[in-house]
């Protein structure tokens, strides 16, 4: 937001008048309530006629609900619930996350629609036209015609979650906008992702519909500088159609135009979901898909350090522990074994007093645990499939030798090296290698949690990390469920078409 914004809200019952810079919310008191906000709020009385400056001021509410001098229209102000409030005598200063811009007097929404750059390559912009020409026509005449698609072509499969205890319908949809102006391109397509839900003026509410859809989006580009330039809430006014009613902006974002990551097709396509995307985005509305290992660029993936590192390790650790919730089905004769251990472990435990009794305790919970090593050969071994010809490049080309157990143990001891404050210690041998192929690993796990086939997870990883395999010509059968490969198309953010094209 680059403008100014003024008006008049209302907060703790004191009706203050703002300005809004695009960045910060400053809150001005009427003369007549400056003392009360001055003795009542930042000073406290410590006995009759004697004050003390009080605990910090702390944004206590959501969103602030404003009067808009320059439009007319409410300004819904998102705060950082709990954060500080900065003063100046008795201006207050009070940092935003995002602003919703009404545009008509409805405040009540049931649409959201998000746009960005990173969009129109999941869901690719180029299925939304087809290019009608004669060759001949075309060499002599220069006569191209573009002809767009229909909706129901370019539009998908509304599926449903719950997000907050409340249904949310999602699908994904390209629209275009004609221009007749000079300098802009005649027709631009965009992508959206859409959610529809019950009517809400719930503010809080559509701003965490919003990091979700950016999580989402994160996760299928390994990435966290995902932004959406265009938020758009919408009213429903009659059964099929919606309008714009709202625009919703997160401070302090830039949108790419384009990137490079992008353009070289690392990202995982909405076709490699599989029609499955509602699980995605039900995992991640659950706080059950593991996000912060995520790097916070492109370029910031090429860094690898102990804090990449730790988060990677605890990645994997989490997403274990989703796939394997009750731990890993054991030999009957190790089962034994550990129920023969526990039982002489409590007689031990039973016979024995003080410090010595405590020890023989923790002693007994460790009976049985499974250390990262384990966890590592059982979940390559399980995912061998799917992971073993990307781990065979990867090793293959560093002239190291790919096996489960050596990345398991060489990265259980890289990780206990970085747990007992050993940050600035260097990656011993080929662990690096084994960070990588744990990225991997871990995306594999994670999209075998949404239900995808092998054969997508495999093209998914592969055209994410760029690892040039070639599974055009492979078929997986699951569940009588055949499915080849789908080859990316190249596409441009922005298409400068021309409906017909000729000269004279």
């Amino acid at each position: 937001m680059e403008n100014n914004y003024t008006g008049t809200l209302e907060y703790k019952g004191i009706e203050f008048f703002f300005i809004f810079d695009g960045a910060q919310l400053s809150l001005i008191p009427p003369k007549e309530k400056r003392n009360e906000i001055k003795w009542h709020w930042i000073y406290t009385e410590i006995e009759s006629g004697v004050y003390t400056l009080g605990n910090p001021l702390t944004i206590d509410v959501p969103f602030l609900k404003g009067q808009c001098a320059e439009s007319g229209c409410s300004m819904v102000f998102l705060t950082r619930f709990g954060s500080f409030i900065n003063y100046r005598n008795t201006t207050l200063y009070i940092d935003v996350a995002g602003v919703i811009e009404c545009r008509t007097s409805n405040s009540k929404y049931s649409r959201m629609s998000l746009t960005n750059t990173e969009l129109n390559y999941i869901h690719p912009i180029n299925r939304a036209f087809s290019q009608e020409f004669n060759l001949d026509d075309l060499k002599n005449s220069g006569v191209l015609a573009i002809k767009t698609c229909g909706f129901d072509k370019t539009t998908t499969e509304k599926k449903q979650f719950n997000f907050k205890e409340k249904v949310v319908t999602v699908y994904f949809s390209i629209g275009w906008k004609s221009s007749l102006n000079i300098g802009t391109p005649p027709i631009l397509f965009n992508s959206s992702i859409i959610f529809e839900f019950q009517e809400t003026n719930d503010y809080w509410y559509l701003f965490e519909l919003y990091q979700l859809a950016k999580k989402f989006i994160q996760f299928l580009t390994f990435r966290k500088n995902c932004y959406f330039k265009e938020s758009a809430l919408q009213v429903k006014y009659d059964n099929n159609h919606y309008q714009d009613a709202a625009i919703f902006h997160l401070i302090n974002t830039k949108p790419l135009e384009i990137d490079v990551s992008l353009e070289k097709g690392r990202y995982i396509s909405l076709d490699r979901l599989e029609s499955k995307e509602e699980m995605l985005f039900s995992l991640i509305s659950e706080d059950s898909l593991y996000l912060n290992h995520l790097p916070k660029s492109f370029e910031a993936e090429e860094s690898l350090d102990a804090a990449v590192f730790v988060l990677t390790s605890a990645a994997f650790e989490w997403e274990f522990g989703k796939l394997y919730p009750d731990g890993v089905v054991k030999e009957d004769k190790k089962l034994k074994a550990k129920e023969k251990a526990l039982e002489e472990m409590n007689k031990l435990i039973s016979n024995t007093t003080g410090k010595v009794k405590k020890i023989l305790k923790n002693c007994y919970k460790s009976i049985g645990f499974m250390n990262l090593e384990t966890k590592i050969i059982r979940a390559g071994t399980d995912f061998n499939s799917i992971v073993e010809q990307f781990g065979r490049r990867l090793y293959d080309l560093n002239n190291e030798k790919f096996d489960y157990k050596t990345i398991g143990n060489r990265l259980a001891n890289q990780r206990n090296g970085f747990a007992h404050g050993n940050i600035d210690k260097e990656f011993v041998g080929a662990s690096i290698l084994d960070l990588i192929f744990l990225r991997y690993l871990i995306y594999a796990m994670q999209l075998k949690r949404i239900g995808i086939s092998n054969l997508s997870i495999k093209n998914a990883i592969n055209e994410l990390f760029d690892t040039n395999l070639d599974f055009q010509n492979e078929v997986y059968t699951e569940k009588v469920v055949e499915q080849k490969a789908i080859k990316k198309e190249s596409i441009k953010e922005k298409l400068p078409i021309i409906f017909v094209l000729g000269s004279s």
